[in-house]
């Protein structure tokens, strides 16, 4: 039974990548910057929101996404959690240079709009000029804020550099809270996407459950002019943490 679920998930992931090219070929028109507009944005965010249900993963909201420019902070679990995101509202997501190179999947990320890191000294620099754009466009960007993955149960330091383009255009930030639930039978979620795990044996072991479910908490947005950059990033991180841990009620 779980290897024929393995092979069905496995053979419709593969054939929504084929409609992703698809769309990216056929509808790929992107903004000044990168970011997809028009149908292409729409149809981006349908083909985001179809790989968890094609993964058997079931998608609980809290909360709406702010309207207009904002920049999104949330802890960082695993590769899930951008579909999950992505599938919920029109988003750029920040992530590492290395993504750009991955086969396939870092072709169809820079076609979405993805923003890039690279590692350096002037990466801050480079960072916020870009998240800055974005945000002056008009543009929601989502930023990992812990800069790594975790194993779900706490939520990491928050990086205040990473907030400092929402500083500088005045833009408030939301925190979003990613809570991923055990199986109902008891079972730790095999979400968590860290340590050291590779990509395809994880994605098997997702694939295998029968069902995974994920709290997304869009939490209340934070005005950026009461507050220099650690302490935004304080505030975000204890918002967050607040669900992951159960200090807040998930049904917040």
């Amino acid at each position: 039974m779980k290897a024929l679920r393995i092979t069905r998930r496995l053979v419709l992931l593969l054939v929504h990548m084929g409609v992703g090219i698809a769309v990216v070929v056929l509808l790929g028109h992107q903004r000044d910057g990168g970011a997809p507009r028009g149908r292409f944005e729409r149809a981006v965010r349908w083909w985001l929101a179809r790989v968890p249900r094609i993964a058997g993963v079931r998608v609980h909201v809290r909360g709406v996404p702010a309207a207009g420019p904002v920049l999104t902070v949330s802890n960082h679990v695993s590769w899930l959690d951008i579909p999950v995101l992505g599938g919920l509202a029109s988003v750029g997501f920040l992530s590492k240079e290395e993504i750009r190179r991955w086969p396939l999947i870092g072709w169809f990320a820079t076609r979405a709009g993805t923003l890039f890191i690279r590692r350096g000294a002037h990466a801050a620099a480079a960072v916020t000029e870009r998240i800055s754009a974005e945000l002056v466009r008009g543009r929601r960007v989502h930023v990992f804020a812990e800069a790594t993955t975790t194993d779900g149960t706490d939520v990491r330091r928050f990086h205040p550099r990473l907030l400092a383009a929402a500083q500088a255009t005045g833009s408030p930030i939301q925190p979003v809270a990613l809570r991923y639930l055990p199986a109902p039978d008891g079972r730790p979620t095999p979400a968590p996407y860290h340590g050291g795990a590779v990509l395809f044996p994880h994605l098997l072991r997702v694939l295998a459950e029968p069902r995974l479910d994920v709290e997304v908490h869009f939490l209340e947005p934070i005005p950026t002019t009461e507050q220099d950059r650690r302490g935004l990033a304080d505030a975000a991180r204890k918002a967050v943490r607040a669900v992951v841990v159960g200090e807040r009620s998930p049904a917040a």
